[in-house]
Parts: C-alpha cells; sequence; structure tokens
C-alpha cells in the first residue's frame, strides 16, 4: 500500500547573515506544493579559522547536516527560486532510485546533456541524509565543497546528478528585490529568449598573423556549432584584401586600424569598451580570443547567463593557480612601485586566477571593465608589467571588487594548458573532450596548447 502522508524534508536556506530572506525566494519556498519543509536557516558567518569563503561554506553545510531529522535534506542558497513543484520533483526522484544520493536543481544551466555531470552545483540540492553522515563536506585548492561532495559520494558507490525536471532559478539582485508575484512571469522558462540569443555581440581583435586562425578555427567552428550572432572583428594593420575577405563572411562586421606596436590583447581593451559603449546596455556581448579558440557547442546558455547577472562580470578561472602558475610571480614582480606590486601579488595569489581570454556580460557591464582595465595598464598600479596582455588587468579588476564578478563554468573557456598529462584528448571524430567526461562548449588552446593537440598550427 503506497502512504498518502506528505514526506516532510528539512530544508536548509545558507545565508551570510541574518538579514530577512527576499520576498521573492520565501514566497518560492512557502509556495512549495506536495511536501511540508521543515526550515532552517543557516548562517555561513566566517570564522578567523575558515581559510577561506568555501571553507565557510563547506562548515555551514556540515552544520545543516547535524540539524536535520528527516530521511531528506536539501540544500537552498539564499538567491535561487523554486518553482512550485521542484521540491517534489526531487523527493520523488530520490525516493524511487536508491542508487542516487541526491538530486539538483540546475539553477546555473550548466548540466551536462550528454551524460554525468561531474561538477553538481549545490544551491538547490536535495540529499538522502544516511548519504551525508557517511561523509563531511570538505573543500580542497581549486576544488569547491561542491565536487568534493560528488566526488566523496561517487567513490562509496552512490550517484549524484541534475534532475532535468526540477526547475530553479539564479535570481540577479533585481529579481530578488522584487514583488514575487513578478517572479513566475520573469523565470516560467528554462530555454533561452531567441530575442536574446539573436542579439547578442561576439568581439575579436587580432592583427594579421592571426587572420587564417579566425577564419579556419574561430569563426567555421564558431557557425559549425550554430551560432549565428554577429562577430565584430577589431582588425589591426590589415591588408585590404583581408579586410575584404573577413567582411565578405555572413554576419562578420569588420573595423580596420593601423598597427602601432601595441599587442592586440592590450588593444582591445580601449577598442572594445569604444564598441561596447555603442551598443544597447542590456546587449549580450562576450570576447575570446582569436588565434587560439574554437567552439563545440550553442552559446545560448552564456547569452542567458548575461541575463542572469545583469551587473557582473562573468569569467572563468585557469585549471592552476597560485603557487602552481609561475605567470602570477612573473608579471607581479615587474610591477614598478612596490606598494601596488605587493598587493597585485596578494590579489592574484590568493584568489582564482582568471584567464583573459575570455569574459562576458551586458554591454554595459564590459563597458565598465575595459574602461577601468584601460585606466589600470595606464596607472602606477600595473606600470612596468611584463604582462604583454590584459590578465592581469582582468585579475586586479574583478580581486579588488568581488561584487564585480561572478565566476561561470570552465566549459566557455576550458584552458588546455596546464593541465595534467592526459587529462585532454581528441577523439576520432576530432572533439576535444577531457577524462572527466563534463562538456567542453568553447575550447582555449592558451599558451599554444591547441598546437600540442595538433588542431591548430
Amino acid at each position: 500500500m503506497v502512504s498518502s502522508r506528505r514526506p516532510t524534508i528539512d530544508l536548509a536556506i545558507l545565508t551570510r547573515d541574518e538579514s530577512p530572506l527576499s520576498p521573492a525566494i520565501a514566497a518560492a519556498v512557502q509556495g512549495q506544493r506536495g511536501i511540508d519543509l521543515r526550515v532552517h536557516r543557516v548562517i555561513g558567518k566566517p570564522l578567523a579559522t575558515d581559510a577561506n569563503r568555501v571553507a565557510t561554506i563547506a562548515r555551514a553545510r556540515n552544520q545543516a547536516v547535524s540539524r536535520a531529522r528527516s530521511p531528506w535534506l536539501m540544500f537552498l542558497d539564499d538567491d535561487v527560486a523554486l518553482a512550485p513543484d521542484c521540491v517534489a520533483r526531487l523527493h520523488h526522484a530520490l525516493a524511487s532510485r536508491p542508487e542516487y544520493a541526491g538530486f539538483a536543481a540546475d539553477y546555473l544551466g550548466e548540466a551536462n546533456s550528454c551524460g554525468s555531470s561531474p561538477h553538481v552545483a549545490m544551491g538547490a540540492t536535495m540529499f538522502r541524509r544516511s548519504a551525508l553522515q557517511r561523509t563531511r563536506f570538505r573543500w580542497e585548492p581549486d576544488k569547491c565543497e561542491c565536487l568534493c561532495c560528488c566526488q566523496d559520494l561517487r567513490s562509496m558507490g552512490s550517484r549524484v546528478e541534475y534532475l532535468p525536471t526540477a526547475k530553479a532559478w539564479h535570481l540577479s539582485k533585481t529579481q530578488i528585490a522584487c514583488d514575487p508575484s513578478t517572479l513566475k512571469a520573469s523565470s516560467d522558462s528554462s530555454e533561452t529568449d531567441p530575442a536574446l540569443t539573436a542579439r547578442a555581440k561576439i568581439l575579436v581583435a587580432f592583427n594579421r598573423r592571426d587572420v587564417n586562425r579566425f577564419r579556419q578555427a574561430f569563426l567555421r567552428t564558431l557557425r559549425a556549432s550554430g551560432n549565428q550572432q554577429e562577430v565584430i572583428v577589431m582588425g589591426y594593420g590589415l591588408y585590404p584584401s583581408e579586410a575584404r575577405i573577413l567582411s565578405s563572411a555572413p554576419g562578420v562586421r569588420v573595423i580596420t586600424r593601423p598597427a602601432n606596436g601595441q599587442m592586440p590583447p592590450v588593444r582591445r581593451l580601449s577598442d572594445f569598451g569604444e564598441l561596447a559603449d555603442s551598443l544597447s546596455p542590456d546587449t549580450p556581448v562576450a570576447y575570446w580570443d582569436a588565434s587560439d579558440v574554437i567552439f563545440q557547442a550553442r552559446l545560448d546558455p552564456l547569452w542567458k547567463l548575461t541575463h542572469t547577472y545583469p551587473d557582473k562580470l562573468l569569467a572563468v578561472r585557469e585549471p592552476r593557480g597560485y603557487p602552481y602558475n609561475v605567470a602570477i610571480t612573473g608579471w607581479t614582480r615587474t610591477i614598478a612601485d612596490p606598494a601596488m606590486r605587493r598587493r597585485a601579488f596578494e590579489l592574484m595569489a590568493t584568489n582564482p586566477f582568471l584567464n583573459s581570454g575570455f569574459a562576458a556580460g551586458t554591454a554595459a557591464v564590459m563597458q565598465k571593465y575595459f574602461a577601468e582595465a584601460t585606466r589600470l595598464r595606464q596607472s602606477a598600479e600595473l606600470r612596468g608589467t611584463t604582462d604583454w596582455g590584459d590578465q592581469t588587468a582582468l585579475n586586479i579588476y574583478c580581486h579588488s571588487d568581488g561584487s564585480r564578478w561572478q565566476e561561470i563554468p570552465e566549459t566557455w573557456n576550458y584552458c588546455v594548458h596546464d593541465r595534467r598529462a592526459g587529462e585532454v584528448h581528441v577523439t576520432p571524430e576530432g572533439r576535444v573532450v577531457n577524462r572527466g567526461q563534463s562538456p567542453i562548449n568553447v575550447v582555449h588552446g592558451n599558451a599554444r596548447s591547441l598546437a600540442k593537440l595538433a588542431i591548430i598550427r
């Protein structure tokens, strides 16, 4: 006989402080159907013993496990709104599939459509409490508590995965403050708005050296992956014939500038700033390096992320940070001003090392970044650095004010360089994959690493 009793779920809402929940989040919790919730507020307040924010979050999650009493424990971040049937769907999936320790709603749009997702974000995730009692949330350098939890549970024979039918949405600051009655209208669909995709712009800058790489790798794979957004090229020192060839490609607009001795990764800061300023402020914008990038998927979820985080610069970390990445020391030690040198090193050594071959956001956000990065390059904060591009500027911009940026999954700028031997390879069909089988939407062959894979000469 099937029980008609409604299941009771422990819901742990993780917050930074004791401020009241936003009306939108509270309404979404109260509107859950088919289950009873026992709600816990867990405050992730940093302690002096916490090495970083991830350590604080891991400690808060363990605290939630100790508070829970029902067989089911769900974690909810205080900026994630649940669909009315989200908790019930997660519970039903767990109750009917004992091989799973946890199911999650894909509120960040990072689920792997072709198989298991190695990293499952835990801002809207339900677990069997018995599974969590066999382990503890922890963290490692370059591994968040979510990834460590996934790996630990899987090593014990359990599964953790996204549940496609469970819907939740990560809200922007504007949405968090909105009237809850407007939330459903803005979050009804998990799909990307076609109009948003159509308006998006891709910026790229290069000189004559990379004309062929742009045409044969960047542009060819972009279009072959189903992406038809306009590409705006800043071409430095191009021959008129090269500009004409590029302009003849559908959806490519070419702006030519004479060569002036500056490297494209530096010069693009001011030129991209002018372009971003000419666009409607809410236009989705992204740029990638031109010479060593190939595309393997549609970019629609990326454009959706610019809408989800309308006031954030979206960036991706490199595989290795300090002390394993020698560029951090090499570039910061050449800054002329001693105080600025120390500050730059501390910011880059204690935070994720971001790769400047990619960034995305609304045009307004991008313009703000380009303007400030241009200023940084010309100021005492970076004067003298041997960084020939904009990598140091991007890291200083983001890490001097954490509210400026949002880290997004590395699939949008998957750096091949500095990975362990055998971690990345090319299939017989020519697709770049990794050992963990996580999706790689955009491959970035930084430090000419695609040449080692015989993809770009």
